[in-house]
């Protein structure tokens, strides 16, 4: 370290006799006592890191054993991770008033099966619910599709004011229940063609699927695409936010991706699945039917079924699902 100094000696008579403040703190006090001897504060500080050793590794030699300080690294590499934008989804809990729900999925309007419609409304009227349940896929939203389009087909006008028709009626017929609508997979065509064409307008509240249909006029509660709404112990999605075509039998497919009691739309097919655990305790998977037409253009060949179903929701989380198909009109 070659011959020390007198700002050296000062330096070590102040680092062993204050051997644990901080640096910072002995260099004010140093150059308060010899401000003749320092030019500032910040040169008595570099003066005692150099003798305590914590100026590189350079500084720590055998001349000053004595008065170095143990290196402490406050290094912590990830103290300033960049800014994320991830989305927390937290589940939407039906409240417990909401304990005779009827199921509506997949009208897709306004491709929607009058017989069926009418047919799963008079049932709900019937057993007196007190919630009505949209789980999604109510419009269709053809004209915003990726697929080819026949142009003589309703224009999204149109479909907008049937969807609109069918929420004022709903709530005329259940004037009292809550009514949630689910965002379909459908109902996020509207969503992608805003992105894709008219990104302008997507900040827009007027190009919002609540403002065009209405939701506050008819006091709609709207549920997010890719929220899981829990009634009671039972999950209710609509089905597309798994990827998966549905495979043999809807219900035990969600139930396995799932890992929980879960009702869904989506797939216009009726099943269901129930195991027991070791536990002794039952759980399943439930799809729902559609109330929409049974032979499109795009599927005149399938397996599909009109259909609906009303969940009973218990004070202590149980539930029963009376999975309802429609046939020739008639609720069996």
């Amino acid at each position: 370290m070659g011959k020390l100094t007198r700002k050296g000696e000062l330096a070590i008579e102040y680092l062993k006799k204050y051997p644990n403040k901080p640096i910072l703190t002995i260099a004010k006090k140093l150059y308060a006592d010899h401000p003749g001897m320092y030019t500032n504060i910040e040169h008595a500080r570099r003066t005692l890191r150099q003798h305590a050793g914590s100026a590189g590794v350079k500084s720590r030699t055998s001349d000053n054993f004595q008065t170095q300080r143990p290196l402490n690294y406050n290094y912590m590499p990830f103290e300033s991770i960049p800014k994320s934008y991830q989305e927390k989804r937290e589940p939407y809990i039906l409240p417990k008033t909401c304990n005779n729900i009827l199921v509506l999925n997949d009208i897709h309007f306004p491709y929607h099966d009058p017989v069926a419609l009418k047919a799963a409304i008079d049932w709900g009227v019937e057993q007196k619910v007190n919630c009505i349940y949209l789980n999604g896929d109510i419009l269709d939203f053809y004209g915003l599709s990726d697929f080819i389009k026949d142009p003589s087909k309703p224009k999204m006008k149109e479909e907008l004011e049937q969807g609109r028709w069918f929420l004022e009626e709903l709530r005329k017929t259940f004037p009292n229940c809550p009514i949630y609508y689910k965002i379909g997979n459908h109902e996020m065509r509207f969503e992608r063609w805003l992105k894709v064409k008219g990104f302008e307008f997507l900040a827009m509240d007027e190009f919002q699927l609540s403002i065009l249909l209405q939701f506050a006029k008819y006091h709609v509660i709207e549920i997010d695409k890719y929220t899981t709404v829990h009634a009671g112990n039972l999950r209710i999605i609509h089905g597309h936010e798994y990827k998966t075509g549905g495979g043999v039998q809807p219900a035990r497919l969600l139930y396995l991706k799932t890992k929980a009691n879960v009702i869904c739309g989506h797939f216009h097919r009726i099943s269901s699945h129930v195991d027991r655990n070791i536990d002794g305790k039952f759980h399943g998977g439930w799809s729902v039917g559609c109330l929409c037409e049974l032979s499109p253009d795009y599927m005149p060949n399938n397996d599909w079924a009109h259909g609906f179903a009303r969940v009973t929701v218990y004070d202590n989380g149980d539930f029963t699902v009376d999975n309802k198909m429609i046939v020739d009109g008639k609720v069996i």
